[in-house]
């Protein structure tokens, strides 16, 4: 058996050893295990540098994520409009939006910025897998570039320039979005008005505070809106069209009141209202107790009614419990509790200044409330998430000190890593429902206890071993795309195996490896023999990688506690 192969054997036995056993986590961390696991949480991946600031920062999250709101966006765009004026390509691609994005999500010194756009883009979904968005210039990477300079100022705000973005409006199609004309028959189109509901702020069901169902009858939870009030806000979402800083613009057709031309196609300066074929009529929105407008009156512009609107959905009391449980799951866990929920949806209605929707506010409230932070939860079975494949690969990349070769947009995975071998690709879902549904059950013990466990949507047959396979192939290759990783600081430590395999244990697991998962991972270390040794290794980077490996697709590192 050839030593590369014998690896893979040894890592397989193990692996299926662990996979029919309970993991119990280990909850005896040290500060740096604790900031390990904080960071998890807060970053695309703890690194000995960040565990090292939280250390000197006294492990103050509180002042840790005031530290990272004060820091300036690293944004995607610029970079690839930069190459572009390099004369490194003569037309900006997909795949250059892609790396400029991976670029600033792996690498970004604005690291909890990043993360909470990340989770950002996969509830305000836009997706490169349709031609509008991945033949748009940078327009994808502007979008996400949104995202992340909206991730830390007020919900409403984000929600107004989601609305405007002019790939929101391509891919939710209310771009070039026309009143009813009732000679032809046409209406306009309800895609962007029925998501901003469903998936952007209130949600299907009519919620309590704590995220929990108003009321049930005959098994059925209270709908939050109708089909006449997605008619009614499409009327709303009418009129947008490219930005082209014309004020003389004419436009086009019979009465000159259709669209004016543009040339070439604006993608990323927020969208303008073209008010002669924007809906003046009055139009009956959503009422609830304390709502400021629920009937906009005939005759105002079309960007005073995109407001009330904005304003309609953002103070509608189902948003609080309903955004930040989707942000809980991404960022936490996927069952949080009704308590939990409930916290951070005080935090959305009131940041303690009277504020309504302050991101900061809310992202201290998930990071910092004790069901993320107590380790009594990292024992309790229904607490904690599967770690999205993306995250799994950037994690990794993150801890063990990555280089990224090329002349430019150097980030690139190539056909390596992707959405056919992670099942996710950060702004490339499937649909504008993203990845995996927040409310997904997976069949088995988790299904039937009443779980939910989003991101097992996508862990399937084939999954299940191409992401291992992508792991594998970072660690024991020199490169994968253009990345390398640095496992010298582990090989250091090869010769004392508990050393080698704390040292992975705080990158990777935070400090949580079983004591049965660390005893193994051990006994596989001290087993590897200068025979088993690959051409082109050492010894030391045998152990190292062997090590990294069998805690990176281990059960205790594939699931966030």
């Amino acid at each position: 058996m050839a030593p590369a192969f014998r690896l893979v054997f040894l890592a397989a036995l193990l692996l299926g050893r662990l996979a029919a056993q309970t993991v119990q986590p280990d909850t005896a961390l040290s500060a740096d295990e604790h900031a390990a696991r904080f960071l998890a949480q807060a970053t695309f991946g703890p690194t000995a540098e960040s565990i090292a600031e939280l250390r000197n920062l006294g492990y103050d999250y509180n002042a840790w994520i005031d530290r990272e709101a004060a820091k300036p966006a690293t944004l995607a765009a610029p970079l690839v409009t930069a190459a572009l004026a390099a004369g490194n390509f003569t037309a900006i691609a997909n795949s250059h939006n892609r790396r400029a994005r991976n670029q600033v999500m792996i690498a970004g010194n604005d690291q909890l910025r990043q993360r909470v756009a990340y989770a950002l883009s996969q509830i305000f979904v836009i997706s490169d897998n349709i031609a509008a968005i991945s033949n748009a210039g940078e327009g994808s990477s502007s979008y996400y570039d949104l995202l992340v300079q909206d991730s830390f100022g007020s919900f409403r705000q984000l929600l107004l320039d989601v609305t405007r973005h002019p790939m929101m409006g391509r891919y939710l199609t209310h771009y070039r979005n026309r009143k009813a004309n009732p000679t032809t028959g046409t209406r306009p189109d309800e895609n962007y008005a029925r998501e901003a509901m469903q998936l952007f702020t209130i949600g299907l069901y009519l919620l309590n505070a704590d995220g929990t169902y108003q009321s049930v009858t005959d098994g059925r939870a209270a709908e939050s809106y109708t089909n006449e009030q997605i008619t009614e806000f499409a009327r709303v979402f009418t009129g947008f069209t490219d930005e082209d800083n014309n004020p003389a613009a004419v436009g086009t057709g019979t009465g000159r009141t259709d669209f004016p031309r543009v040339s070439p196609a604006n993608y990323i300066a927020p969208m303008k209202m073209w008010d002669l074929q924007h809906d003046t009529g009055a139009k009956t929105l959503l009422t609830y107790p304390g709502v400021r407008k629920p009937v906009l009156p005939a005759g105002q512009s079309g960007m005073q009614d995109v407001n009330d609107a904005i304003d309609n959905l953002v103070e509608h009391p189902n948003t609080g419990p309903f955004i930040g449980r989707l942000l809980i799951q991404r960022l936490v866990t996927s069952n949080p509790s009704d308590a939990y929920v409930g916290r951070v949806a005080a935090a959305f209605a009131n940041n303690g200044r009277g504020q309504r929707g302050d991101l900061v506010a809310v992202i201290k409230a998930i990071l910092l409330d004790q069901e993320a932070r107590n380790l009594a939860f990292v024992l309790d079975p229904q607490h904690g998430k599967l770690q999205e494949p993306f995250l799994r690969v950037t994690a990794l990349l993150r801890a063990f000190r990555h280089t990224a070769s090329g002349s430019y947009l150097p980030y690139d995975f190539g056909s390596a890593v992707s959405e056919n071998t992670l099942g996710q690709y950060p702004l490339s879902s499937p649909s504008v429902f993203n990845f995996y549904l927040p409310d997904y059950e997976p069949p088995g013990v988790i299904g039937d206890t009443g779980l939910v466990g989003p991101e097992f949507q996508i862990l399937n047959s084939v999954f299940g071993i191409t992401t291992p396979n992508n792991l594998y192939n970072l660690i024991h290759n020199a490169t994968v795309g253009s990345f390398s990783l640095d496992l010298a600081p582990q090989a250091a430590l090869s010769d004392n195996a508990t050393a080698l395999v704390d040292n992975v244990d705080l990158l990777l697991a935070h400090g949580t490896l079983s004591a049965d998962t660390r005893a193994k991972v051990v006994a596989a270390v001290n087993a590897v023999t200068t025979a088993m040794v690959p051409t082109g290794s050492t010894l030391a980077l045998t152990k190292a990688r062997v090590a990294v490996y069998l805690v990176a697709v281990s059960p205790d590192c594939a699931v966030l506690k």
